[in-house]
């Protein structure tokens, strides 16, 4: 091997280390993305800050990208590994050819309280009146429609049904009675609690399948670097036993994240994540399927596809039975 030629062998070796994933070498580096500054995502934020990424042998760097589009696009060009893409990322992704793929669920269902002002008691109650999503088609419009239909009410006609903006507006509209409901997330579910309002329905309790979160990668990810996709979910594990046996120093984090120092606010936000947050982040099959069924409707190709076309739990499965969530808690939760 001459001289120029051993350069540039070196030199792939050094790009390779620092790149990475792309190729089938030994280099551990890997980008994690989250899209939302919201408690939802606080396990990123744990196994960053509370060190679980180097506990499990993994070089990583965490970064925020504000659209699920753009951390689809960053998957796909390798440029994120993992990240916390929902169903409706996926699905819209793979039908247009995409390989994303989620390996774990951060959260199974629609993860929203329903804000409501005091005079509405119950879900009968919105009857003629206009309650708020965040967008048409935005898992707030999916969770709200969901929950009208499974107690009765038909989204329009029996409840007008009108798009607000941001949750900012959305707490803005409620509390001058413009909507007299909405689904809403923390730090704002908050803020409107502070304002009078109440939590009339908590949808982790309505059983509104939907994977809100995910643990979500590329296929080509999954294939060149399982056990790196493996240590991830050990990671995720660990977080989530963290915050649970740890919450003052949980706290902590979800401040240095959210910008939150109101200490009913944090407290609040912690218990949203506890409402949702899955122990074992198993993706449950119903989430997709009822995506498929409602991208169905705008896009023929929903309708011939399958929902484990778009997850693959065989690495939570294999940690459970290797007893790695027991050895956490105790006993498999």
């Amino acid at each position: 091997m001459n001289r120029i030629t051993l350069s540039r062998f070196l030199i792939g070796i050094v790009l390779g280390a620092i790149f990475g994933w792309t190729g089938t070498g030994l280099a551990q580096k890997i980008v994690v993305g989250y899209s939302a500054v919201s408690a939802l995502n606080s396990p990123f934020w744990v196994i960053k800050d509370a060190g679980f990424f180097k506990q499990e042998g993994l070089d990583a760097d965490l970064i925020y990208i504000a659209s699920s589009s753009t951390m689809a696009q960053a998957m796909l060009a390798r440029e994120v590994a993992i990240s916390t893409a929902n169903s409706q990322v996926v699905v819209d992704s793979g039908l247009e050819g995409g390989s994303l793929a989620a390996i774990g669920a951060v959260i199974n269902v629609v993860a929203f309280y329903v804000m409501a002002p005091p005079e509405i008691k119950s879900i009968e109650d919105l009857k003629g009146k206009p309650v708020g999503v965040t967008r048409f088609g935005a898992s707030t419009d999916f969770g709200l429609r969901k929950l009208l239909v499974k107690y009765g009410l038909e989204p329009g006609r029996d409840v007008p049904i009108l798009q607000i903006g941001g949750m900012p507006e959305i707490a803005a509209a409620i509390s001058k009675r413009m909507i007299y409901a909405a689904p809403m997330s923390y730090p704002m579910a908050y803020k409107a609690q502070e304002a009078g309002m109440r939590i009339l329905y908590n949808l982790a309790k309505e059983d509104i399948p939907f994977m809100h979160v995910g643990i979500t990668t590329s296929r080509a990810f999954l294939k060149d670097r399982r056990p790196q996709a493996k240590a991830f979910l050990r990671a995720y594990g660990r977080a989530v036993h963290f915050m649970h046996t740890r919450k003052n120093e949980t706290k902590a984090i979800l401040a240095r994240y959210t910008k939150i120092n109101d200490p009913g606010m944090l407290e609040g936000s912690l218990q949203y994540a506890y409402d949702f947050v899955e122990k074992i982040p198993l993706v449950k099959s119903q989430a997709f399927q009822v995506t498929l069924e409602e991208s169905g409707k705008k896009n023929p190709k929903a309708k011939q596809a399958k929902a484990e076309q778009f997850y693959d739990n065989s690495l939570v499965q294999e940690l459970i039975n290797e007893g790695f969530f027991a050895s956490l808690w105790g006993k498999t939760p």
